[in-house]
Formats: structure tokens, sequence, C-alpha cells
């Protein structure tokens, strides 16, 4: 009988050591990893799953679930950013004395890529220009851009800021804020003026630019492939515009000179009026896509007669006054580029419930990509029974996997808040991914 009661005992004292062997999520290196886990039940209020829930982590991306929470709920879906061409000057038969002006209003979506339905400002000018018969503007083309504080945010990394996904959002967006480049010849596609591209040979392909520098360093295997191409952020969209215009307006027959001729008090008519996508389609844009200028300038709809400071204000204000503790949250950017950002599982989890048990459910749900289906969550679940019933938002810098949202019933309404974050891992990202589903699984199947 004692040799049995030790044998008991023993294996009661393994019991532990073996789960902490094997982790929370069971990765490689767990015990050296910062994880968040929180699961609650909408219906019952039942926290299912709660691991370190309070731990203030970096979001990444995921980020953006918040972002995109409070502009919907301090806008609402249907708002548009608008963009105003001014005609400021006298018109003579057919030369326009003036310039034409731009009123930006920070519409990151404007010529963009993901809108190609509403692309075409440079063409919808000439045609303006043509239906009034002007084919002379002895002016220039002048850009107004009242956004405070633009372009790189200081706490983004030096490696991001020339890859297309750091491009800064500014006053004036065009193209997404990027070109594509030819190296070996010394071009880009829009024409970026004043860009200085210095070609090195490497092991690899990079590009490195400075915080507001026309230098793109581009390294390359092979510096004198004239077939080789590779998008890169811009320093000045509003001078990439500028440029594209003149060139759309040359070949329909109209020059424009490069001189302000507008004296302060000269006449100005309206010209055209840009109206970007909905902001809720901007929204469901950005989350699907994980797109960070998109996210940086629904930020800056917070406040946008302010800075970007005073737009985080007022979105960790709004949270506040919802009862949700934003006293250990670090927030810096719309977007989670910033690895700086801190935001706890808990935090989420109450955000993303308080948005699930508001009148904005069904919009804001509609946000988030579907595991197996859509986006970044394409490859998620995408075997499991689970495909198409989790909703989450990815986020994913180095050393860092988090996922935010929400598991759904059949007909689409959130049941349970989902936020999983796993900062500091040393095992490759698809075991953190695996140990992800394998979370869910569990959790939500039987």
């Amino acid at each position: 009988m004692k040799f049995h009661a030790f044998l008991a005992a023993v294996a009661l004292l393994l019991i532990p050591l073996q789960s902490f062997a094997e982790g929370f999520l069971g990765i490689d290196g767990e015990e050296a990893t910062s994880i968040g886990i929180y699961i609650k039940d909408l219906a019952t209020g039942e926290v299912i799953v709660d691991h370190n829930s309070q731990m203030a982590l970096t979001p990444a991306s995921v980020m953006k679930a918040v972002t995109t929470a409070s502009a919907l709920s301090i806008n609402g879906a249907d708002g548009r950013f608008s963009t105003s061409v001014v005609l400021k000057g006298s018109k003579d038969k057919n030369v326009f004395n003036g310039d034409i002006v731009i009123d930006a209003s920070a519409d990151p979506t404007l010529e963009s890529e993901n809108f190609k339905a509403n692309r075409g400002f440079c063409d919808s000018i000439a045609a303006r220009l043509k239906k009034l018969g002007i084919d002379k503007i002895t002016g220039t083309v002048i850009v107004k851009e009242s956004l405070k504080n633009p372009g790189p945010i200081l706490q983004w990394e030096l490696e991001d800021i020339a890859w297309p996904y750091g491009a800064a959002l500014f006053g004036f967006n065009y193209r997404d804020n990027t070109t594509t480049v030819t190296p070996a010849l010394g071009k880009t596609d829009p024409e970026v003026p004043g860009m200085e591209i210095c070609l090195e040979k490497a092991s690899g392909n990079d590009l490195v630019r400075g915080v507001y520098s026309d230098r793109l360093m581009v390294f390359t295997r092979d510096p004198n492939d004239k077939r080789w191409t590779i998008n890169a952020s811009v320093p000045d969209p509003a001078a990439m515009f500028a440029a594209e215009l003149r060139k759309v307006c040359a070949q329909r027959g109209i020059s424009i000179a490069n001189e302000s001729k507008a004296s302060a008090n000269a006449e100005t008519t309206t010209l055209y009026t840009h109206r970007s996508p909905r902001y809720g389609d901007i929204m469901r844009s950005l989350m699907v896509r994980s797109d960070n200028l998109f996210a940086e300038g629904m930020l800056r709809t917070l406040a946008p007669e302010g800075t970007r400071k005073a737009a985080i204000n007022r979105e960790k204000e709004l949270w506040a006054s919802r009862g949700i503790n934003t006293r250990y949250t670090i927030i810096n950017d719309g977007s989670g580029l910033t690895r700086a950002n801190r935001l706890s599982a808990h935090f989420l989890g109450d955000v993303l419930e308080w948005m699930a048990k508001s009148e904005m459910c069904s919009t804001y749900t509609a946000f988030f990509p579907r595991a197996g289906k859509d986006g970044t969550l394409r490859g998620f679940l995408a075997k499991s029974p689970l495909k198409g019933q989790i909703a989450l938002k990815t986020g994913s810098v180095s050393s860092v996997q988090c996922y935010a949202g929400y598991k759904l019933d059949s007909a689409g309404h959130p049941t349970h808040v989902v936020v999983m974050m796993i900062n500091g891992f040393f095992c490759p990202r698809r075991d953190v991914r695996e140990a992800c589903e394998n979370l869910l699984s569990r959790t939500f199947t039987k």
C-alpha cells in the first residue's frame, strides 16, 4: 500500500511539471514568451479562457480593430473625405491666368489601387478644364495640406519606411503614396520629382529611405537587370500628383506653367470636388488587407483639425467614457506598425464586447476577415469546421502574432469575443498560428 501511495504521489507531482513543460499553447520556448489570451461568452458573460489577459503587449495590426471601432463610433459609416479642386484667377478666352489649387482633406484613398472604381482624379480635372475651353494655365498646381504633423510616425522603424506598407499619411495622399521603381534605369512610375535612386549590389533585395528623405537606397542581387521593378513609398505625394496632372493635361492639349500667378484676393471657382468611398467601405478594406495608410487616415478623422496625439487622446477618452480601463494602454498610431504600442487582451476584449452589444454590431463585425475565406485570415482554420465562423483581425511583426475578433453563429452574429496575443516567441511563426488554431478548435468544437 505504501508503494502504491508513493507512486500516486509521484504521479501528482508530475502533472504540473508536464503541464508547465507543454505550456498553455504548447509552443517551443513558451516559458520565455509573453502570452495574453481572453475568450468570453457574450450571452452568459462567462470568461471561458483568461491567460494573462491584463498583460500589456504589442498588438501589431490588431490595433486597427480599435481604430475602426473608434472611427465608426465617432463618425459613423457613411462619412466621406472630400477633396476640392479650385481655379484661382481669371479666364481670358482659352487662357486661365492663375493657379489650380487642390484643397486636400488627407483622404488616404485618392487614386488608390484598392478602390479602382474611384480612380481618374487627374482625368476628371483635365476633362473639366477642356469643358471650360481652357488650354493654357499661366500659373501652377498648388496643393493645400492642412493636416498637422504629417508624414512618417517617428516611432516607426526605419526599416519599414521605404516599403509600401510603410507609406506615411500626408495632408494630400495619392496612389497609395507609392511608386514603381525600375532601379537599373533610375526611373519611377508615376514620376517622383526629386527622388534620388542609389543602387547597390547585395545578397538580397532591400529598400532603405530616411524619414522625409528623397534618397532611396535600393539593394539588389543584379543592379543591371533593367526588367526588375520594385514598389516603394514616396516622400512627397503632392509633388508626384502635380507631375502626373501636368502630364495628363499635356496629353489633352493643356499646358500648365510652374510659377504661381494668382494674387491673394483673386477670384476662386470650384472646378471639381472628389468624394472618397464611404468610411465603412474604407474600414472594411483596411481591416481585410491590413492597410496601414488607410488606418492612419481613419485615426485622424477623430480630430481632423488637430494633431495625431489629439486623435489618440480622443480615442482613449471615448473608451474611458464607456467604462473601459485605458490606464495601461499605449497608443502611438492607428495602424499598429509602431512596436511601442501596448494593449492588453482584456482591453481589446472589452472594446470588442462593447461594439458587439451596440447598434453598430453588424456594421463593425462585417469589417473583420473570416477564417479560411478573407484577406489575412484566408489560410487560418481553412480545413476546420470553424471555417467562416471565426472573424479576426490579425497582427504580425517580428516575433509578434496577435488575433482579435469574434466567434460567430450560423447567422453571422457574434457569440464570443476572442483575443490571442503572443509576443517574443522563439519558434517558427507557423507553429504559433497552429497553436492558436488548436486552441480555438479545442474551445469551440466537440
